[in-house]
């Protein structure tokens, strides 16, 4: 039987957003309604810190929150995705030396995807992580992300006791048909 990877999800640290604008009463201002009636209010931009402490979720790897713009047009990882990055690719060390993968160089690989997201109501993508993932990755699973055929398999919402997480079946394309005899046999 094959070994996943299992890498945490959320980030934390000090993020960049939006909040509705309050008057010197404290009440949302409202800037306009929706075609149904609903309040539009005004925005500005604030700082969100969010930190491991108990009760503290933190926030999803989305490419809203893994960059920040600069100058030119150009972009860079914030810091807090920096820092989950290089918590997987820790992970990613740790499982190539349990399992003996060995990184693989212009050869396909697939990285399947299970999400375990927060038990919350709050909607998340699960494509949005790929980005960052794949670059976590490379030159530890394999030499270029080019070569990765990432799937998203499913997604769950994690136990109230489990942190949000990923699992991850990593295999080579190649190995496919292997893989999906495997699995049928474990099912029989």
């Amino acid at each position: 039987m094959r070994e996943s990877l299992i890498i945490p999800m959320m980030m934390f640290g000090r993020f960049r957003s939006t909040r509705a604008k309050r008057d010197e009463s404290g009440n949302a201002i409202v800037k306009k309604f929706d075609s149904k009636g609903r309040k539009i209010y005004e925005k500005e931009k604030c700082w969100v810190t969010h930190s491991r402490k108990k009760g503290d979720k933190g926030v999803y790897p989305s490419v809203n929150h893994i960059y920040e713009r600069m100058h030119k047009g150009r972009q860079k990882l914030t810091k807090p995705a920096q820092d989950l990055k290089e918590r997987w690719e820790a992970a990613a060390h740790l499982w190539v030396n349990k399992t003996g993968w060995e990184r693989t160089s212009n050869e396909k690989v697939v990285v399947e995807l299970t999400a375990y997201f927060p038990p919350d109501k709050i909607r998340r993508d699960t494509n949005n992580v790929f980005k960052l993932m794949m670059d976590a990755f490379s030159e530890i699973i394999y030499d270029d992300d080019v070569n990765v055929l990432p799937r998203v398999m499913d997604f769950h919402k994690a136990k109230e006791s489990e942190e949000p997480y990923f699992k991850l079946d990593i295999y080579l394309k190649s190995e496919e048909d292997q893989v999906i005899m495997e699995r049928i046999s474990e099912v029989a």
